[in-house]
């Protein structure tokens, strides 16, 4: 299997002072660029499966690959950015709603959503998640990858979230990742694992290359 571990393009909240973010909020002009030439790049790809998680930012930046691919995509439930959808800001923070099935298919036409998400929204205005079971899940998730994609040759991209993605690299490579050294999550940026002789091998590490310079923005 080769895993492609993809950041979403700019939303508005990266734009934003930390006290002036909401809980879900779209891209901004620039993300749409960046998710523009994210989708071209792919192209190139051979991609069989492209997942993604049910947070706006993350529904339009796939949007844009799936378009241009003509692929549908997988929306996960437990993909999501570290401490789900909620609102607020410091210490006074609650849980926010999130999009329902309906919602996300307006975005997304034809995706598969994951069964649990439904008509009510799919964090449901639960207490924002604990470390400790961010942690959980990442090792969850690592685990379904390596169950329904680990044994073939698959080529699978995720399209996620920046502190999601270091817990995942933590998990896949264990003592030989410190997400301290890893440097700025940037918007689109790219990193390629390799699932292979019963190990995960990292490839790149948040690569950029295909966008010009004035787009480039790190994961304020």
């Amino acid at each position: 299997m080769q895993l492609y571990l993809i950041r979403h393009a700019e939303s508005e909240n990266n734009a934003r002072p930390e006290p002036e973010r909401v809980e879900d909020p779209p891209l901004t002009l620039r993300g749409h660029q960046q998710a523009g030439y994210l989708a071209t790049w792919l192209q190139e790809l051979p991609l069989d499966v492209l997942i993604t998680s049910p947070f706006r930012r993350t529904l339009e930046t796939s949007r844009y690959v799936s378009d241009t691919r003509r692929q549908a995509v997988e929306v996960w439930s437990e993909v999501f950015e570290c401490k789900g959808c909620y609102r607020g800001w410091g210490d006074n923070t609650s849980g926010g709603i999130g999009f329902n099935r309906q919602q996300i298919l307006r975005i997304l036409p034809g995706a598969s959503v994951c069964p649990t998400i439904g008509d009510s929204g799919w964090w449901n205005e639960r207490s924002p998640e604990t470390e400790a079971e961010a942690a959980r899940r990442a090792a969850i998730v690592v685990d379904r990858l390596l169950t329904q994609f680990g044994p073939t040759k698959a080529n699978v991209a995720l399209i996620i979230h920046a502190d999601f993605k270091r817990l995942l690299l933590g998990q896949m490579l264990g003592s030989a990742a410190n997400a301290e050294f890893f440097g700025a999550m940037r918007n689109v940026g790219v990193s390629l694992v390799t699932w292979q002789a019963g190990r995960w091998q990292l490839e790149w590490l948040n690569s950029v290359s295909h966008l010009p310079a004035r787009l480039l923005t790190s994961d304020a």
